[in-house]
């Protein structure tokens, strides 16, 4: 194709969203609605993924050093459970510490206890992937110098079942309001088509190619997307900073900072707008010219 060719038909993508505003004022709010309800999706299901990270920093697993465990043994002890595989974070909570929490908790019951403390030195563990709970608990049990582990394993299964289910549901309902969207904006653009079904086929009559009557939809299609991506985003903006802004959880748990995806959304709504609306333009145009040429 020749340049000439490429900018008169460019301009001819752009002269018709000027002379058809309502229909395409129509197609992107359709596809801003459309595009919203994904994106809204998307944060919900990545402040749920924050949440199961938030919970799993919670369900930890404690491990106790034997009796006669020294300061320098604890110390070699934590640098073990440390450098073990799938293990995010230890905290060292030594015998003496623990009797002092003891303390403040229950007053002087305990102070007859500090003489002869029949506490153990304590390891608090944090994983990093609860799927491997079983193996990761079975190799600290395997450490020398720990004597026992308690943990809560009904938990972390439970954890794990619960955060696969719901980011399988999510991949289906995102894939499912993407196919929607796609549906909708083709549609709304064949409405176009049909309005400007005489120019088309006044063209067609001078011998225009399929593929020069079907350029300047396909440029109309990524212009309306592209404006449906960048008002959707936008607008997700401004909505999720004032929820975050004015929502929020007791304790550490927040929904997560707009900037943590900024990029990734930018980026789904203004490739997906224009390649939706790209892909509906050729579709409805394609329909349209094998029905005409029936």
């Amino acid at each position: 194709m020749r340049f000439n060719t490429f900018r008169y038909l460019v301009r001819e993508g752009v002269r018709s969203l000027r002379q058809n505003l309502f229909m395409s004022a129509a197609s992107i709010l359709v596809l801003v609605s459309c595009l919203l309800i994904t994106g809204c999706a998307y944060l919900v299901f990545e402040n749920v993924e924050h949440a199961f990270d938030w919970a799993y920093q919670q369900n930890v697993v404690v491990a106790y050093a034997v009796d006669t465990t020294t300061d320098e043994q604890a110390t070699a002890l934590k640098t073990t459970l440390d450098g073990m595989d799938n293990v995010a974070e230890v905290e060292y909570i030594s015998k003496e510490a623990l009797l002092d929490r003891y303390k403040d908790e229950f007053g002087e019951v305990l102070e007859d206890l500090a003489a002869d403390n029949p506490l153990q030195d304590a390891f608090v563990i944090r994983f990093v992937d609860l799927e491997r709970f079983d193996e990761t608990v079975a190799a600290i049990r395997a450490v020398e110098g720990v004597e026992k582990v308690d943990f809560d394993q009904e938990l972390s299964q439970t954890l794990v079942k619960v955060r696969d289910v719901v980011m399988t549901v999510g991949v289906w309902v995102i894939a499912l309001l993407l196919a929607v969207s796609l549906f909708i904006i083709a549609n709304t653009i064949k409405l176009t088509v049909y309005s400007r079904r005489l120019e088309i086929s006044i063209m067609r009559s001078v011998g225009a190619t399929s593929w020069f009557v079907r350029f300047p939809f396909m440029v109309e299609g990524v212009i309306l997307g592209g404006a449906a991506g960048a008002l959707g985003y936008g607008l997700l903006f401004a909505v999720y900073e004032v929820i975050r802004r004015n929502f929020t959880f007791t304790g550490s748990l927040s929904l997560i900072p707009f900037t943590a995806v900024w990029w990734q959304l930018l980026l789904g709504f203004l490739v997906g707008g224009m390649l939706t609306g790209l892909l509906g333009s050729t579709f409805s145009m394609g329909r349209y010219l094998r029905e005409t040429a029936e």
